[in-house]
């Protein structure tokens, strides 16, 4: 099937090419172009052979040579994502209330997402031919969601109706050079204790190319009406969690396994330091976040203080989430150490909307904000860019300029690791 062509950038080589969008690319140099990744990959020779499908449906071919000064102007019809088709147990969108953004009960499964934008898939869904595809042009790495090494449990916990064998499937793609981050979601009764001893036993002994393992706790909201019940982390469990995850550490002399920041927070155990994490493999999962955060605020604090100094005679309200309070509390008291003129405070904006068991920003909602954020006279909120989505709403769907109007002052908005901000 042919991959449609969306637009074509005026006075590109396409566009002097005569190529319409709504034309169909069947080829590129001879190889098929199944989607924007093929598109990606086929399209940055300097010579290249199209075979198009016209508007009428007839075939013709083109060739393009490329410029260094010209684009080639060609931008394909949005990819169709392959969905999710196993009933996990844990599956947060199966626990998420109605008449949010229609973008967030999408359960995508892919692995062009997977290894484009770092998504977790869980292989279930695999074709002989997705294989081939996956050796034949080192789609590496990708990003899979483990849960279990044991067979059985991962489909008590998934509830496939393909389910595979998770190591061997590993193994086979570690024989064609194919390098992997992994996640387990603990879900306690199920996959901790015990059972994640055994799992890090199983991956840290295997030698396999993986480059990372995140372990995250098993969010639950309060729409769980109809699903199975479950139990939340807790201070124990969460200890107990890092003490496994240490002590398999230590035993493998691995570095590659990264607990989420939530279960430090839980445990009241300290963040620990930059080395721990490495490069940050696990960061766009939520890992690390509050040391590289932490950091950042040392290396940035001369120009963050100019930016608040800058509305004399104002103070400020850091708005912040039950995860990340320790650290904003900390940076508050920092900042007063260092104001003459003006003072900052923080509050925890509780996730009432979800549930007490939610306690990240991205997941802070408008209407919690509208109920429970209280600025005294002349302060400024300072809220995190998370709550926002890219088009600039939050997760029951007000935009931001009807947030904005929630309060009298200027807004200033700061990205959640701190490394940029600005005002609204």
């Amino acid at each position: 099937m042919a991959l449609k062509i969306a637009s074509i950038e005026p006075q590109s080589l396409a566009w002097e090419a005569g190529i319409e969008p709504g034309t169909g690319i069947l080829s590129i140099n001879g190889e098929v172009v199944r989607d924007f990744l093929d598109f990606e990959q086929l399209s940055s020779d300097y010579r290249l052979d199209f075979v198009l499908q016209n508007l009428d449906g007839k075939k013709r071919k083109l060739s393009i040579y490329r410029e260094q000064a010209k684009p080639l102007g060609i931008t394909p019809e949005a990819y169709q994502h392959r969905n999710c088709r196993n009933h996990c147990i844990f599956c947060f969108i199966d626990q998420m209330p109605q008449k949010l953004r229609k973008s967030l009960y999408m359960k995508d499964d892919d692995y062009v997402f997977s290894f484009v934008f770092g998504n977790y898939i869980t292989l279930t869904n695999l074709s002989a031919s997705d294989y081939r595809r996956i050796y034949q042009q080192q789609i590496s790495p990708l990003y899979i969601s483990l849960h279990s090494t044991d067979a059985d449990l991962r489909q008590k916990m998934m509830r496939s109706a393909n389910p595979i064998e998770p190591m061997r499937v590993l193994k086979r793609l570690a024989k064609h050079d194919i390098s992997y981050h992994l996640q387990i979601v603990c879900v306690p009764g199920y996959n901790d204790g015990a059972a994640l001893q055994n799992s890090l036993r199983d991956i840290l002994r295997s030698k396999l190319p993986i480059l990372s393992i995140g372990i995250v706790p098993v969010g639950l909201t309060r729409y769980r009406e109809g699903l199975c019940e479950l139990q939340a982390f807790d201070r124990k469990r969460a200890l107990n969690c890092l003490e496994i995850i240490d002590e398999m550490r230590q035993k493998y002399s691995s570095e590659i396994v990264y607990p989420a920041d939530e279960l430090f927070v839980l445990a009241g155990r300290e963040i620990p330091d930059a080395d721990y994490y490495d490069d940050y493999p696990q960061l766009e999962n939520g890992i690390g976040m509050l040391r590289m955060s932490s950091d950042n605020y040392r290396a940035q604090k001369r120009k963050l203080l100019k930016t608040l100094r800058s509305q004399e005679g104002k103070n400020y309200c850091l708005l912040c989430s039950a995860s990340a309070s320790g650290l904003i509390g900390e940076i508050a008291s920092d900042l007063n150490r260092l104001l003459k003129t003006q003072s900052v405070r923080h509050q925890v904006i509780h996730n009432d909307y979800l549930g007490e068991h939610i306690s990240v920003a991205g997941l802070i909602t408008y209407e919690d904000l509208a109920n429970q954020a209280k600025l005294n006279e002349g302060e400024i909120a300072i809220l995190p860019t998370s709550i926002l989505n890219h088009d600039g709403y939050t997760l029951d769907g007000y935009h931001q300029d009807q947030l904005k109007a929630l309060f009298a002052e200027a807004l200033l908005w700061v990205d959640p690791l701190l490394e940029h901000w600005d005002w609204a």
